[in-house]
């Protein structure tokens, strides 16, 4: 794909946020078996449920834009698994891999809220809005998602460091 223009751009973006969803639809049931929380094991799967609405509602932008989607790697998605793939080389506890799943949760959330801001903020300029509420959704899900590992690694975080020091 030769990028010459705006547009150019906006479709490679969404395209690798297109390869990111299908890969964390993969990724999530993984991180919730990893985990030992129940709670947090239920968010993973919940979430994993949501992605899969993420990767239909960038399955309508693409048709909104009558093209189809590019096969194309969103390398950012593909180090954090391999983050987490040297990670469990190194046989942590359960309570470590607990707590480095979160984490690893949490980038993720963060790095796709960026993608979607950007992608939001193109469509808009580009005159793409009906793509803009299918992308918007996607965002906020992604918003509550990121907030709710957030309590998660605070509460889980202070349990460890009362667990080391009894």
């Amino acid at each position: 794909m030769v990028m010459q223009t705006p547009q150019d751009l906006f479709f490679y973006d969404l395209c690798a946020m297109y390869d990111a969803e299908q890969k964390l639809v993969q990724a999530l049931p993984v991180l919730a078996r990893e985990c030992q929380i129940p709670q947090v094991s239920e968010a993973f799967l919940e979430h994993q449920q949501e992605t899969i609405q993420h990767v239909r509602n960038l399955e309508q932008c693409f048709q909104l834009l009558g093209r189809q989607p590019l096969t194309l790697e969103n390398h950012a998605v593909a180090g954090l698994k391999q983050d987490h793939d040297a990670f469990i080389e190194q046989q942590p506890s359960s309570q470590m891999l607990t707590m480095f799943d979160i984490e690893a949760g949490s980038k993720s959330e963060y790095l796709e809220m960026a993608a979607y801001w950007n992608l939001i903020n193109t469509a808009y300029a580009l005159g793409f809005q009906s793509c803009v509420p299918l992308l918007q959704q996607n965002l906020q899900q992604e918003e509550a998602a990121a907030k709710k590992l957030a309590t998660f690694a605070q509460q889980y975080g202070q349990h460890q460091q009362q667990q080391s020091h009894a």
